[in-house]
């Protein structure tokens, strides 16, 4: 006999995590039965599947064949995945307590097709100016509270989807999974987005901020690429005018966002420079792929 499909599949890319994926499915194991299924899409050079196999023997890690980017790796789990709930997660992610629950009950009393929750900086963290950096630059829409109901965007390593929101197994495996653009095609068939406050995280990540500002500027540039993949070249110019003004418009809704969050506002002010040289390169990789294209950066997102 085979064994019941799963209520939940928890997808995970990874790259070089470090320990900190220990730590994550540590937590999950904590909360998962026979009707989760947690799948680990590993391309790292650091030995952690071996290290997964080891600890986890129950998750299915899956080796990928090459060294493709954070997407192409969510994507094949997602393509993998046998439960007709699917969530996303990072390696740095360390679940709250009941998470899995929530996860599966919103999915059952909810008609939304895609669900998400906040993004918490760790309490080991919070000490650090380079991890507030990192963290307020992708995640400062998330910042608890993050209130349970209808929003307008969610996060990409703290969501849940029904399955019949995700592109084809094979699209998946093929052009791996864009968080933006998928969220995007639900909005504009009416589909809403539910946030649950109970379905929340915290990360730590450590990444060297020149690796970082680097990625930012990959992620914009296929962000970009990929916009206007099928645009005229009268709507890339456009976007391409556009494009410089974006660091000062992003840290300006950034402060609106903050102000209100006591935690976090003081640590946006220190951050405000840092911010902004992120910002600038991001609107960068922009330019560069509304006039040239992805290049070689739909690749290159490795964190």
């Amino acid at each position: 006999m085979s064994a019941p499909s799963p209520d939940l599949t928890v997808v995970i890319g990874s790259i070089d995590p470090g320990p900190v994926i220990l730590d994550c499915l540590a937590a999950l194991e904590k909360q998962a039965g026979p009707e989760v299924e947690i799948v680990v899409v590993d391309a790292s050079s650091d030995g952690t599947a071996e290290r997964l196999r080891a600890r986890f023997p129950w998750a299915r890690i899956i080796e990928a064949p090459e060294a493709p980017s954070l997407p192409k790796l969510r994507g094949l789990g997602m393509a993998a995945a046998r439960a007709p709930v699917v969530g996303i997660l990072d390696g740095w992610c360390l679940v709250d307590d009941g998470w899995i629950a929530e996860a599966i009950r919103v999915h059952r009393e909810r008609p939304e097709l895609v669900v998400g929750g906040g993004v918490e900086l760790a309490p080991s963290e919070r000490r650090s100016f380079a991890a507030w950096a990192t963290y307020l630059f992708d995640y400062w829409e998330f910042v608890p509270p993050f209130a349970t109901g209808r929003v307008g965007v969610l996060p990409g390593n703290n969501i849940v989807y029904k399955r019949a929101a995700l592109a084809s197994d094979d699209t998946l495996r093929t052009k791996g999974f864009w968080k933006a653009f998928t969220n995007a095609r639900l909005k504009e068939a009416n589909h809403g987005l539910w946030s649950s406050s109970r379905l929340a995280v915290r990360i730590r990540r450590r990444l060297p901020l020149g690796r970082f500002l680097r990625s930012r500027y990959h992620h914009g540039r296929s962000y970009a690429a990929m916009r206007v993949e099928a645009a005229s070249w009268k709507i890339r110019a456009k976007w391409a005018i556009v494009a410089p003004g974006l660091p000062l418009l992003f840290l300006a809704r950034q402060l609106r966002s903050l102000a209100s969050k006591r935690g976090a506002r003081g640590w946006f002010i220190a951050c405000a420079p840092l911010l902004m040289a992120f910002h600038a390169s991001w609107a960068w990789g922009e330019l560069c792929g509304y006039l040239r294209g992805p290049g070689r950066s739909h690749d290159a997102i490795r964190s």
